[in-house]
């Protein structure tokens, strides 16, 4: 059944704390509700975006990854490499250095 009674009743035993019912129709006192609302706009724009994706992107993705396949199987480091490929300028990098030293 509906939880209004309950609630109601842990009210009642907890004199501190107040209910406070919100008008009906008014998301705009609820922030939560603000949220559901962004996200439910941002869910629909990425569905949208995905439309976009085609198999030429996608094979360009194995094709990149590839890449990388034998020097990680040779157990090689390749941070510095991913880091230099999705950052090429420097001091958009984490660490803001260029490889293992710092730069040096």
């Amino acid at each position: 059944g509906y939880m209004y009674p309950r609630f109601g009743t842990w009210f009642t035993t907890h004199p501190r704390m107040v209910m406070v019912f919100l008008p009906p129709y008014s998301p705009l006192l609820n922030p939560i509700e603000e949220f559901f609302s962004a996200r439910r706009s941002l869910l629909h724009a990425m569905d949208a975006a995905c439309e976009d994706i085609t198999g030429d992107h996608c094979r360009g993705w194995l094709r990149h990854s590839h890449r990388f396949f034998p020097r990680c199987i040779a157990r090689e480091n390749i941070r510095c490499d991913v880091d230099e490929n999705l950052w090429p300028h420097r001091l958009q990098r984490v660490d803001g250095q260029e490889g293992e030293d710092g730069g040096q």
